[in-house]
C-alpha cells in the first residue's frame, strides 16, 4: 500500500475531492457520515456540479477548492484510514451494474447491449433523461476482465497502453480556453476491448482523478468527461437482468448540501 500521507495528498490536490471535504467540513461531517453511501455521493454531485468546466471560471474555482481544503487535513486523514470508506475504491460490484434508460432513449435488449454504459447512479451528465426512467439490475459474468480506475495514473496508463494519436489527439481550444484544461490523447475504445471488457470508474478514481493531470516523458492526459462512478462497457458479458420499478420523476436533489 502506498504511504498515507501520499494518499491523503492525492485528495487534498485534486480538486473534485477537495470541493467535497470542503462541503463536508462547512456541514460539520465526520468520517463516519462519509462512510454513508447516501452522504457521500451527494457530497460529491454537489462538488461536480460547482466544478462545472463551462461555466468560464473553472480553473478559478478548482484551485480555490485546493485552497480551501489545506486547513482540513484531519478530515481527509480520517476519511482515508477509516476502513468503512474502503468501498471508495472496491473493484467492479458485479452483482450491482444498473442500467438507466429515459424514456425517450432507444429501448434495447440489456443482455446484448454493444456498448452499454451501467451506472450505480445518476449523476450530472449531459444526459437528460425523460422520465419515467426504466431500472434494470445487471448480473455481470466472473469471467468479465475489467480495467479499474483508481487514479489519474491508471486513467493515464490505460490511455498510454490504448492511446492513438490519429483517432484522438487531444483537447480542441474550446476545452482549454473555457476551462484551463488539456485532456490530451484519450484511449481507442475497439484497441481496448481487445483485452477488457469493460472500464470501472471508482469513486475513489473520479475524486482524485478528475481534473487531475498526470505526465510523463511521452504524454500529459486529464480525465474529465466522466461524471460518476461507472463502467464504461465495451460489449455485453451479462448472465442475468432484473427489471426493477421505474423511476417515476428525478431524485430530490440534496440542495441543503450546497454552501
Amino acid at each position: 500500500m502506498r504511504p498515507l500521507g501520499t494518499r491523503v495528498n492525492d485528495f487534498m490536490q485534486a480538486p473534485a475531492a477537495a470541493a467535497m471535504f470542503v462541503l463536508a467540513g462547512r456541514l460539520g461531517l465526520r468520517a463516519g457520515r462519509l462512510a454513508e453511501p447516501a452522504t457521500a455521493t451527494a457530497l460529491a454531485s454537489t462538488a461536480l456540479r460547482d466544478l462545472n468546466p463551462w461555466t468560464g471560471e473553472a480553473a478559478a474555482d478548482r484551485a480555490r477548492a485546493i485552497a480551501l481544503v489545506q486547513p482540513l487535513r484531519d478530515l481527509v486523514t480520517a476519511v482515508v484510514t477509516d476502513p468503512r470508506n474502503t468501498w471508495w475504491s472496491a473493484p467492479l460490484d458485479r452483482g450491482a451494474q444498473l442500467l438507466l434508460t429515459g424514456q425517450d432513449d432507444p429501448q434495447r435488449d440489456p443482455m446484448h447491449l454493444p456498448g452499454a454504459h451501467a451506472e450505480l447512479s445518476c449523476g450530472i451528465s449531459d444526459w437528460d433523461a425523460v422520465y419515467p426512467v426504466h431500472q434494470v439490475r445487471l448480473q455481470v459474468s466472473s469471467m468479465a476482465r475489467v480495467y479499474e480506475v483508481n487514479s489519474a495514473a491508471d486513467w493515464h496508463r490505460l490511455v498510454q497502453r490504448y492511446g492513438d494519436p490519429a483517432t484522438h489527439p487531444g483537447s480542441d481550444d474550446n476545452l482549454r480556453d473555457a476551462a484551463g484544461i488539456d485532456n490530451g490523447p484519450a484511449p481507442t475504445w475497439s484497441t481496448v476491448a481487445d483485452d477488457y471488457d469493460g472500464v470501472h470508474l471508482t469513486l475513489a478514481g473520479l475524486l482524485t482523478g478528475l481534473y487531475v493531470p498526470h505526465t510523463t516523458e511521452k504524454a500529459s492526459t486529464t480525465l474529465w468527461a466522466w461524471n460518476w462512478e461507472s463502467t464504461h462497457w465495451l460489449r455485453s458479458v451479462f448472465t442475468s437482468a432484473t427489471t426493477l420499478d421505474d423511476l417515476p420523476e428525478a431524485p430530490e436533489d440534496p440542495g441543503y448540501y450546497r454552501p
